[in-house]
């Protein structure tokens, strides 16, 4: 649904998902870790709130975005590089993934390995996605790993009733 992408992407529609979320407190006074951010927008009312927050997007036309960003947001950090590639030694106290484990060339196992290796005990994961039958394998893995929170549509009222997205969001929280 092509009408879908770019609302998605529209600062208007970021805050509306930030209420319906109520995401904040898995973020605030966290170091995180957010996986195909796009713009960047859907969470910037938090950046200032967390020590780090680092993006991380394999589109580099989203690059000038996040130089405006950072500009903003002294603790903001980026890299431009497919999940499945990006290597670093820090750990996260929230690992955020709107809409991005259908697009991450990698196996499941091996996915929910690497998010596990970059989140700290006692950290939240942080996962919005379609129930396809691929992103059902990753959230099995999740729920023998980690306990699940939270599980709310992304969307209410109006946007549900309009059938702009049927996507889920699940927070799950790893044993300390």
């Amino acid at each position: 649904m092509k009408h879908t992408h770019y609302i998605r992407q529209s600062r208007l529609f970021c805050m509306y998902r930030n209420h319906v979320l109520d995401i904040g407190p898995y973020l605030v006074g966290r170091k995180s870790l957010e996986l195909g951010p796009n713009k960047g927008f859907l969470f910037e009312k938090f950046y200032p709130q967390v020590p780090s927050y680092t993006l991380v997007e394999p589109n580099p036309h989203f690059e000038k975005f996040y130089v405006k960003l950072q500009r903003r947001h002294r603790n903001l950090h980026y890299k431009i590089s497919g999940f499945e590639n990006f290597q670093t030694d820090e750990t996260f106290d929230t690992i955020v993934m709107m809409a991005v484990i259908s697009h991450i060339p990698m196996e499941p196992s091996a996915m929910v390995d690497k998010i596990d290796g970059m989140l700290n005990p006692g950290g939240y994961l942080i996962v919005e996605t379609n129930n396809s039958k691929r992103n059902l394998a990753v959230f099995d893995l999740c729920e023998q790993r980690y306990e699940k929170l939270v599980v709310k549509p992304s969307y209410s009222g109006l946007m549900r009733r309009l059938k702009i997205d049927y996507r889920d969001v699940l927070i799950y929280k790893k044993p300390a």
